[in-house]
């Protein structure tokens, strides 16, 4: 039997019992596991879904956590390929988001912190 990859050339990856739509994704989980190891943050949920904009506009990111220090929450999404659609919901969490959003990009040999996006507090908006 041979594994399928899908449209976008991801092959589907498990770790710790989890399974990730991408070697990428896998890797930046085992990054967060080690911040977690570290007592930086808490990995709280996989696929957390998110609302961006009072029209309720659908977002998935791949990691919510927990920053220990601060106690706030934020995001995290692994970003191998970017499609048609990831432009218009990063420019929609530039200003709904609910919190800090850590995108990384790179391969699952080097992922590398890409950007963080801050959105405004709500009560600014």
């Amino acid at each position: 039997m041979f594994r399928r990859r899908n449209k976008l050339g991801n092959v589907r990856t498990e770790c710790d019992g989890y399974s990730f739509a991408s070697k990428l994704e896998a890797a930046v989980y085992q990054i967060l596991k080690q911040r977690e190891r570290s007592g930086e943050l808490k990995v709280l949920q996989t696929q957390d879904h998110v609302y961006l904009s009072a029209a309720r506009i659908g977002y998935i990111p791949d990691f919510k956590c927990l920053d220990l220090l601060t106690k706030e929450e934020f995001w995290v999404e692994a970003k191998g390929f970017e499609n048609y659609v990831w432009p218009i919901k990063k420019k929609l969490y530039k200003t709904y988001g609910p919190g800090k959003l850590e995108i990384w990009k790179g391969t699952y040999l080097k992922p590398f912190l890409h950007e963080i996006i801050i959105p405004p507090r709500r009560e600014e908006i």
